[in-house]
């Protein structure tokens, strides 16, 4: 299980509402759910974007590129081995 911590935070009031509502529908579990699932969810595409980035980058990088080319090379023959093609 995730180690937890307490922490104040300020949410627009219409956001709290909407979300206090969503938990009397039974629609989400709770108010603290809701926050860490979208939190969660932030979390996952700032580091999806970032990652692009960083591919978009390495790309362009042509020593980047001739180091993938030569690492590619040097493993053909095994690659060969399991396909069974050289």
């Amino acid at each position: 299980m995730m180690k937890t911590t307490r922490i104040t935070t300020t949410l627009p009031v219409e956001y709290l509402a909407q979300l206090k509502a969503l938990t009397e529908e039974h629609i989400v579990p709770s108010v603290n759910y809701a926050v860490k699932e979208a939190v969660e969810e932030y979390l996952k595409q700032v580091k999806k974007n970032k990652y692009e980035l960083l591919m978009e980058e390495a790309a362009s990088d042509r020593e980047f590129i001739a180091r993938t080319m030569d690492c590619s090379d040097d493993f053909a023959y095994a690659d060969s081995e399991v396909t069974g093609e050289w």
